[in-house]
């Protein structure tokens, strides 16, 4: 079952905040644990469903309570609707951290990508491809720099600017051409 649910509008005993919610929203933390104890189970559940690892499915539940504690602290929450709250907040992060990982678009062989759909995942792999076509015309030093760029993320532009043996200013004009171009290339496309 995919979590489209969650979606849905709040019908019902979910519509209205429970005294229980109410408190841990007023900032008391014996309500926000009993909530926490109610619920985790529910939330972590939904994670794994989705293809987290346990562990990760976990941390990303626990991250999500800590969200919501601190967004009632400050006065940001005007009601408490559990379990849908923490289970959206939950799914924000998991997706927020797909979206960081190393590496989300590779090759079929190699990790998947961060995308929900097949179809989505065959777009961003269509696009990948014409990206690597369109770095394949640039200029040996163009390819280079943005190799080493990408390859390399802790590299600043002065020590890539070293290794290959050109300005800083002329690192910096190629990142920025190779990107107007790889970004023309494929909204030309599509």
């Amino acid at each position: 079952m995919r979590v489209a649910m969650l979606d849905m509008p709040l019908t019902g005993a979910d519509a209205t905040e429970s005294p229980t919610e109410a408190s841990a929203r007023a900032g008391d933390r014996a309500a926000w644990n009993q909530l926490i104890a109610r619920y985790d189970r529910r939330v972590v559940l939904v994670l794994l469903g989705t293809g987290l690892k346990p562990q990760q499915a976990r941390d990303v539940a626990q991250e999500a309570w800590l969200r919501l504690i601190r967004q009632a602290d400050a006065g940001k929450l005007s009601r408490l609707q559990l379990p849908g709250l923490a289970v959206r907040q939950a799914l924000f992060l998991a997706r927020s951290e797909a979206r960081k990982a190393p590496g989300a678009l590779t090759e079929p062989d190699g990790p998947s990508l961060a995308v929900e759909s097949p179809e989505a995942r065959y777009l961003a792999l269509e696009a990948l491809a014409r990206a690597r076509e369109h770095l394949a015309e640039l200029s040996p030093s163009a390819q280079r720099v943005f190799g080493l760029l990408y390859a390399e993320p802790h590299l600043s532009h002065a020590e890539i600017a070293a290794r290959i043996g050109l300005s800083v200013q002329r690192v910096r004009q190629i990142i920025c051409e190779v990107r107007k171009e790889l970004r023309a290339g494929l909204e030309g496309e599509t």
